[in-house]
């Protein structure tokens, strides 16, 4: 039996299981071969010749649909999920219950199986009459075999019917809406073209552009091993040691016998010039270039105000896609904030979200910004404990205050748990201050 019941992780595995039939031609191992909606996935992939990966976007496209649809079905599986196993539970209990608790529980019994299952399914009567000549534990064994096992083949067949059912909806969804959705999608990606700031934001944040160019680590203290230099200056020379270092070494040393000599230097014995320090590891201070390689959660903050309306819209709603599928390409969480007078957020992690995402913005530009909020928000999530090495970025016309010394204290203190603060600022306006505390910010 499949467990569905926790739709999320499902979600997850079957967009995992997505990218790894697109790249090797098979379903993961891990993926069990009874599952009824991995068979289907195949099934639309082989269907669907234009999804070759020539063109990421359409591939793009089916995928967001067939999650959306998995994520309806699954809903309704996990509830018939639970219903079985509370089936699957009293048959537990009835198996292991003694044969006088086995009497007391046998009219329930009877009853479940009578109401869920014909006698070719379990063969009540059958097993009732064995009673009178069998052992009764052996009986009691068989039957709750066959009955555990009738109650897993009923909930398998009710999900693939159900499957049968939506598929053909789907399916005639599919193809009236995939056009629109990929016409829509290749439009916001006519942004970045457009606009090669979005283009840079993306790479800075993916890390494909060396960020060590564009920002530097704290001071960074190391222990460096210094060797001593090959040609010493007569005013290195400080005292005369044992040891095995044969660039120093005595002249006298090298006239003893080979053997000797050897073995002298083999138990470090040879005596050598030394030079005070030259030898020992030193402390140094240097500031170096931070390397971030641990690529870590993605925090995108979209203005949704009056002011970003229109045309700021649609650049935010193009760099939030752009952002998305690389994060999805990386493996790496996706936090969504949006806030104008007040801040909402959508865990973009979760796959069954994904399709969330216009509704979630396209009814939200309205009212003024409280950009406090929104900040709140934001190191709220950071301090949920997943979100560490995190890139927030923030899109706004920043027509809003700088954050309060509070508020700046926590940023601050993100800043040296390796979060970085980006910002894209759309307009001419607003707060300058934000340049100084953005690690970096574009404008357009």
């Amino acid at each position: 039996m499949i467990d569905y019941t926790d739709v999320d992780a499902k979600l997850e595995e079957y967009s995992e299981a997505f990218d790894f039939y697109m790249e090797c031609g098979e379903m993961p191992p891990s993926m069990p071969p009874d599952d009824c909606l991995a068979g289907y996935m195949q099934e639309v992939i082989d269907n669907n010749p234009q999804i070759d990966g020539s063109d990421e976007t359409w591939v793009e496209v089916l995928k967001e649909d067939l999650i959306s649809f998995f994520t309806a079905l699954l809903e309704q599986f996990r509830a018939m999920q639970i219903e079985a196993m509370k089936e699957l539970a009293i048959i537990a209990k009835f198996n292991e219950a003694s044969i006088e608790k086995k009497r007391m529980m046998w009219t329930e019994v009877c009853s479940i199986i009578e109401a869920g299952y014909s006698k070719y399914d379990v063969n009540l009567a059958g097993y009732t009459a064995q009673f009178k000549t069998d052992d009764k534990g052996a009986v009691f064994s068989a039957l709750t075999s066959d009955w555990a096992n009738a109650c897993k083949a009923k909930l398998d067949r009710k999900e693939r019917q159900m499957l049968n059912r939506a598929k053909m909806q789907f399916e005639q969804l599919s193809r009236e809406a995939g056009t629109r959705d990929y016409e829509d999608k290749k439009k916001v990606e006519n942004y970045v073209h457009r606009y090669p700031q979005l283009k840079e934001i993306v790479d800075m944040i993916g890390r494909d552009k060396d960020s060590s160019k564009e920002e530097r680590d704290t001071v960074v203290y190391r222990f460096l091993p210094t060797t001593v230099a090959k040609n010493s200056s007569v005013e290195e020379i400080d005292r005369v040691e044992s040891g095995d270092n044969l660039e120093r070494v005595l002249p006298v040393e090298l006239s003893m016998p080979e053997d000797l000599f050897f073995k002298r230097y083999a138990t470090k014995e040879l005596q050598q010039f030394s030079s005070p320090g030259k030898d020992k590891p030193k402390k140094i201070e240097e500031h170096r270039k931070d390397p971030r390689l641990t690529k870590g959660p993605i925090i995108v903050s979209i203005d949704t105000s009056g002011s970003m309306s229109g045309q700021p819209q649609r650049i935010a709603f193009s760099l939030l896609k752009q952002l998305l599928r690389m994060a999805k390409k990386q493996k790496r969480p996706c936090y969504l904030i949006s806030f104008s007078v007040r801040s909402k957020s959508i865990d973009l992690a979760k796959p069954r979200n994904w399709s969330k995402i216009d509704n979630f913005l396209e009814h939200s530009y309205s009212g003024g910004t409280d950009g406090e909020q929104m900040l709140a928000e934001a190191i709220h999530v950071l301090q949920k404990g997943t979100y560490e090495m995190a890139d927030v970025l923030i899109v706004s016309d920043f027509e809003f205050p700088v954050p309060n010394p509070s508020t700046m204290e926590k940023i601050d203190k993100e800043k040296t748990l390796g979060t970085r603060f980006y910002g894209l600022k759309i307009g001419h306006y607003g707060v300058k201050g934000y340049k100084h505390i953005m690690d970096k910010i574009w404008e357009v």
